[in-house]
């Protein structure tokens, strides 16, 4: 339970010790922490107070986000960062802090409960970090309304994604804007199922979005399909804004993927897909075969990447053959960029302008008259046989 139960929030900054709390700056030259498509002209340097009493924990944690652009005020226990709560101090734009208490002192449940009844400190957004959990823990985390509750180990990417969410927003927004090019899916989906949350992603600028509930994605859509296949593509190939609301409303489903199997396989899988997407060869590109090329390159190439070739005509882009073919798109996109890499596809362009189509296009066959074939050339064909014409 917390020490000093009955006191306000004000009080419990006037009885607090000396700090022992560490700020930790990002460098000039560190990319912005911002991940709204609003403010992209301006470098936005959220401060979070993180308190955690382990030292390796603290320093690794305090590390993934200051390289990612925030300042970080660490400290060990929660009573050493309150004086950064008081009056006449600039609030931090996220607070971070262990659900449990670390000996005779303050719990997080009772920190967060403290700022929601200050009217300068109730939007402020808090995560609650524990080391187990009790039955009871979820339901104190909704009572005291903190943004959400995660149990350790907590892998630094997971912090730093929740915090670039969230970080220098109100705490009860309807819904957090963010972008593909500053945050991937696959990476905001991987914290939010850390959570205990359920909510919805929405792409912005095409049909796609999935639900997830206390570490569930329960359904999904995706470019007209549905449920697993939605998933996965949806984290391939969905690309722009988007938006993450709060809601159990807006996570009605089954279960179709859980956080062990979407760590382990699946954004793996994500996160190769956009690595070989980084290499240069764009989705919309029109590729196709250099015959001359695949016949010396044949016999070093497996038998099943004929599959993948037949689809490159020309017309088809490199997107629209990923989702034609029968291969995994992760395992057929590998195979493209082998093939490009060894000259057997090439741009469409390439090949029209290495043989130019003919000036002028040869005739069909067409049967030559004779002169006195001229005017009726079938009249013998249609003559009628008979004994009038012999007599």
């Amino acid at each position: 339970m917390s020490a000093l139960p009955g006191l306000s929030l004000q009080e419990l900054l006037m009885a607090a010790s000396t700090p022992r709390a560490t700020v930790l700056e990002p460098t000039p030259s560190s990319a912005s922490a911002d991940v709204s498509p609003r403010r992209r002209s301006t470098r936005f340097r959220p401060r979070v107070l993180l308190v955690e009493s382990d030292k390796d924990a603290r320093a690794s944690l305090a590390m993934g986000l200051v390289g990612a652009g925030f300042e970080v005020l660490a400290a060990p226990a929660i009573e050493d960062i309150l004086g950064e709560l008081g009056e006449g101090r600039p609030l931090p734009h996220l607070v971070i802090a262990p659900a449990e208490a670390s000996g005779d002192g303050m719990e997080g449940f009772t920190l967060c409960a403290r700022l929601r009844d200050d009217a300068r400190t109730e939007h402020l957004p808090v995560y609650l970090l524990s080391r187990h959990e009790a039955p009871h823990h979820r339901e104190r985390a909704d009572a005291v309304r903190a943004d959400d509750y995660l149990l350790h180990p907590v892998p630094p990417q997971v912090l730093v994604s929740l915090a670039r969410l969230k970080a220098g927003r109100s705490a009860f927004a309807p819904d957090y804007e963010a972008h593909t090019l500053r945050m991937p899916l696959a990476q905001v989906l991987h914290a939010l199922l850390c959570g205990s949350r359920a909510g919805r992603v929405e792409l912005r600028d095409n049909e796609g979005w999935l639900s997830f509930r206390q570490g569930h994605v329960v359904d999904a859509s995706f470019d007209g399909e549905r449920g697993l296949i939605a998933i996965r593509r949806l984290l391939f190939f969905g690309s722009g804004a988007y938006a993450v609301s709060f809601g159990e409303a807006l996570a009605e489903g089954k279960l179709l993927l859980n956080l062990k199997i979407y760590a382990s396989l699946l954004m793996p899988a994500a996160e190769r897909f956009s690595a070989l997407c980084s290499l240069g060869i764009p989705l919309s590109a029109r590729l196709t075969v250099d015959f001359k090329r695949l016949a010396d390159m044949l016999k070093s190439l497996p038998d099943d990447v004929g599959q993948v070739i037949r689809l490159f005509d020309g017309q088809r882009t490199v997107h629209t053959a990923l989702l034609e073919c029968s291969l995994p798109e992760v395992t057929t996109l590998e195979v493209v960029t082998l093939l490009y890499a060894q000259g057997v596809l090439v741009p469409a362009n390439l090949i029209a302008e290495r043989e130019p189509v003919p000036q002028s296009i040869p005739p069909f066959f067409e049967p030559v008259l004779r002169a006195e074939e001229e005017e009726e050339p079938f009249s013998e064909a249609f003559e009628t046989s008979g004994p009038s014409r012999a007599a």
